[in-house]
């Protein structure tokens, strides 16, 4: 019976925060894995939402939110418009906090957490994007609102690690390619702009940005690949207090029954 008890309480631990109505805490890590004098990340814009979030489509023109995270690395408008199409739900900025570069840019091998409470049952999917840099444009992001799912139907949590490969940036399409205006080459000014008036697109040839000087010191040579890591997210529930505390206690049970 106690051995019973035990596994009961050691599950409910595991699983405590993972269902119902009440929000929980994940935790969002990102990773950058390009090579070391390969692409930089812009601070992540993420939000968590029911699935009807579509920040953007393959084919059809950027919205604002997502050209000024395609060109600057600026999240606020496309924070503004979630929180607009999405009342409830949750949205924030995820900063490099090892190996970041000024205002939380992930440069090569750069790291950051950040912890965002989550209703599972209102915010079930996950988007993201981010400036991939030296560029004008270029950037990260899934194109469909249910393509990364954290919780199921049930509450539960079934988040997984999300890989993008260089095959999967992609080109806003509103600026032409070029130093003149690239965000992340030394001696450039990313606020400079000549218009593309194009359409979001995959792209992932930075051959014109083939060794450029960057402001962390590094020349850009290590250029993106079709199956070269870019960035590596993962997601993990943090166990409430009261689960820690059953957890606790189960271990004391079962040391007790093996003794």
């Amino acid at each position: 019976m106690m051995k019973r008890t035990a596994s009961v309480l050691i599950a409910l631990a595991a699983g405590a925060g993972s269902a119902g109505a009440q929000p929980v805490p994940v935790e969002v890590t990102i990773q950058n894995l390009s090579p070391m004098n390969g692409a930089a990340l812009s601070p992540f814009t993420v939000a968590f939402h029911d699935g009807a979030w579509d920040a953007f489509d393959a084919g059809s023109a950027a919205s604002q939110g997502v050209r000024l995270v395609a060109e600057l690395g600026d999240g606020s408008q496309y924070i503004s418009d979630f929180m607009a199409a999405q009342p409830q739900g949750v949205a924030g900025t995820v900063v490099a906090t090892t190996n970041g570069f000024g205002p939380g840019i992930f440069l090569p091998n750069g790291s950051g957490s950040m912890v965002f409470d989550v209703d599972p049952a209102v915010n079930r999917y996950f988007s993201f994007g981010s400036m991939v840099v030296p560029s004008n444009d270029r950037f990260v992001g899934n194109d469909a609102g249910t393509a990364i799912e954290l919780f199921d139907a049930g509450g539960n949590f079934v988040g997984s690690t999300v890989v993008v490969l260089g095959s999967e940036i992609w080109d806003a399409g509103t600026e032409v390619d070029g130093h003149f205006g690239a965000a992340f080459i030394e001696g450039q000014d990313a606020m400079d702009h000549v218009d593309q008036g194009g359409v979001i697109a995959l792209n992932n040839d930075f051959s014109i940005y083939d060794g450029a000087p960057t402001p962390a010191g590094y020349d850009f040579v290590d250029l993106p690949n079709d199956n070269g890591g870019v960035v590596r997210i993962s997601f993990r529930v943090i166990p409430a207090p009261s689960a820690l505390a059953l957890l606790g206690f189960a271990g004391a049970v079962a040391a007790r029954r093996r003794r």
